[in-house]
């Protein structure tokens, strides 16, 4: 049976974190620990560690550890943290997973793949290989656009059965994806909305929350419309999925989703760097571009 706390910690709004790097283009402790206690400040309620959006398959193992001893040391006993121990070898991601155990975080997540197509029996002895390897609730990340794999439901259903097996992280555009891992799961299970234009729609179909990359440029409207639903305040709550729907486009009409990000967080909060190559950093034109979209969040903050 799962533990309740453990299930309850894990639900509400959690920022995939943007890894800040120095001038060098090497992990930043420092900015790290400080944009971590920010979003603490801001209210959110977890941080998703070295997932997609925090670059992690860029990163070397140890990078990734260190990325996650500062989140840690600065605002581990006080929000949740998961890490994303995703990586191509099963190895690294035990390696990876057990640092994550010494730490104490909240739980850990894994892609199923990356690169090579391994079969769904492969995947499957893959992540039971993460999970035995500590007694940190796991988290399953399905995000087949960078994957090339849907998890389907008879998998799903096969990992649900193990009580280690927390969650799920869903990141399709497929909103009755989440009502059927529901319905397969039932209440005693946490299911994260993954596609940031649909959180209001993913909790409606039987979220728990949600983890996404452009919370971490606009943090107070996730916890401002996570506050609406809670309310039962419907009306409300899309209205601010729909402001939240202005910014997303107009960020993906960058050079680079990361690259405007760590451009707008650099405004709003502090200078955690630009991504690692082969993303790009936003060009001199598109750093006006995104003080215009920082303008147009904080329009959006101010008027709910």
């Amino acid at each position: 049976m799962r533990d309740k706390q453990k299930l309850d910690k894990l639900r509400g709004v959690h920022i995939a974190f943007n890894t800040p790097f120095d001038r060098s283009g090497d992990v930043n402790p420092e900015a790290t620990r400080k944009l971590a206690r920010l979003y603490q400040q801001a209210g959110i309620d977890g941080l998703y560690v070295c997932g997609s959006t925090g670059e992690g398959f860029a990163l070397d193992v140890d990078e990734r550890k260190r990325v996650l001893d500062a989140v840690v040391e600065e605002v581990g006993d006080e929000i949740t943290v998961i890490a994303h121990i995703g990586a191509v070898a099963t190895r690294h991601a035990i390696e990876l997973a057990l640092h994550a155990a010494s730490l104490h975080v909240d739980g850990v997540s894994a892609v199923p793949r990356v690169y090579y197509p391994i079969s769904e029996a492969e995947i499957e002895q893959h992540w039971l290989s993460i999970i035995e390897s500590t007694d940190l609730p796991f988290i399953i990340y399905n995000i087949p656009g960078t994957t090339g794999y849907n998890l389907s439901l008879e998998l799903f259903e096969k990992m649900v059965a193990h009580e280690k097996v927390y969650g799920i992280k869903n990141t399709t555009m497929n909103a009755y994806q989440i009502l059927q891992f529901r319905r397969a799961a039932g209440p005693d299970f946490v299911i994260f909305n993954g596609p940031d234009e649909q959180y209001l729609a993913g909790r409606l179909m039987g979220a728990d929350g949600g983890i996404g990359g452009s919370y971490g440029v606009m943090p107070e409207l996730f916890v401002k419309m996570e506050g609406a639903i809670r309310d039962q305040d419907y009306s409300r709550a899309r209205q601010i999925q729909e402001a939240v729907d202005d910014v997303i486009p107009r960020m993906y009409g960058l050079a680079s989703f990361c690259g405007a990000a760590k451009a707008i967080i650099k405004i709003r909060f502090t200078d955690i760097g630009t991504p690692r190559p082969p993303q790009s950093a936003l060009t001199e034109s598109e750093g006006g571009t995104a003080r215009q979209i920082t303008d147009l969040i904080g329009r959006y903050i101010e008027s709910f």
